[in-house]
């Protein structure tokens, strides 16, 4: 009974997390400027390269000269054919700056998400301000965390990798390092899934963040998963019927139905992106009260409810356990 409890209270998470978007509509504003800054910053990280390789001669022949971001270019001595210079220490150092500048954009705008979100969960009504003032009251903490997890998050990439290019390993210490690759991103995954709730609405630096962080994910990480789950369910069935719309239309006018799926299709993923956020502070709410937060921020009190839980929330709950819910344990 447990087990179908923490579905269904995983799918209500799911459906709250796009209902609290549509009541709050900023927020897709949050995450669409998140995602335009972060496509400048990777733009900003790719322009020396195209810059480099595009030189022309005045005849409009193409060269490769002596750039910042790439040594001079070589000739093969075996084939004869000219390929290009390696990256310079000061191109990858752009890259790396550039993609730390990114994971600080998205840091502050989740934050903000998350915390007006909170003010909904919570009987508020957040405006357009609300989330950026709570991200600016805590943007030191917020690029602290995001320079942390952007080179946590480059260096298991790196590993990710080169695991795939080793050709020459042996193909089962190759599947070995992919399941150990796979167990560190998980458990990163478990520290850090509630560090934002942390670091905004508890005022917590990143040490703490963490350390409660995770003893706050055992409590509700059946919900994590299935509220995750019903995120994607939903998604799917959203562009299934939006494909099936934009057909019909299709089929009348080309055109129109291109841009109206267009439309459909990127509306949707903004949503769902912008809900996996919200998700976090609901689940972040449920696992401190105890109680299914819903819109009017009263918190709908489960029947049936976690096994130290009463129908008034934690009100029952054991020393021990309350210990482990604050991460004093």
């Amino acid at each position: 009974m447990g087990f179908f409890d923490t579905i269904r209270r995983g799918w209500t998470l799911s459906k709250l997390s796009f209902s609290v978007v549509k009541a709050d509509p900023e927020l897709l504003l949050y995450t669409f400027i998140s995602a335009l800054m972060v496509f400048a910053t990777i733009g900003a990280a790719a322009y020396p390269a195209y810059e480099a390789d595009t030189t022309v001669n005045p005849d409009g022949t193409q060269y490769y000269e002596s750039h910042w971001a790439f040594t001079d270019e070589k000739i093969d001595p075996q084939t004869g054919e000219s390929i290009g210079g390696e990256m310079t220490d000061a191109y990858m150092a752009w890259i790396f700056v550039t993609y730390m500048f990114g994971s600080i954009v998205v840091v502050f705008w989740n934050t903000a998400i998350i915390a007006s979100a909170h003010e909904r969960l919570t009987g508020g009504d957040p405006t357009i301000m609300t989330g950026i003032r709570a991200a600016f009251s805590r943007i030191h903490i917020i690029i602290l965390w995001g320079i942390i997890a952007g080179t946590v998050g480059l260096l298991l990439r790196i590993a990710r990798d080169a695991v795939r290019k080793n050709s020459k390993g042996h193909p089962a210490m190759q599947f070995m390092a992919m399941i150990m690759l796979w167990i560190v991103e998980v458990a990163w995954w478990m520290y850090t899934f509630f560090i934002i709730p942390m670091i905004v609405l508890e005022k917590k630096g990143v040490r703490e963040g963490l350390r409660d962080g995770r003893a706050l994910f055992g409590k509700t990480w059946g919900e994590n998963v299935t509220s995750g789950l019903g995120i994607g369910l939903i998604t799917v069935i959203g562009i299934v019927i939006s494909l099936g719309i934009s057909f019909l239309i299709f089929m009348i006018s080309p055109e129109a139905g291109i841009i109206v799926g267009v439309l459909l299709i990127g509306g949707l993923i903004l949503w769902a992106n912008t809900a996996e956020v919200v998700v976090v502070a609901a689940l972040y709410e449920f696992a401190k009260t105890g109680k299914m937060p819903d819109l009017n921020g009263q918190g709908s009190k489960f029947e049936e409810a976690l096994p130290w839980q009463s129908k008034s929330g934690w009100a029952n709950e054991t020393a021990e356990n309350k210990a482990w819910r604050d991460g004093t344990a």
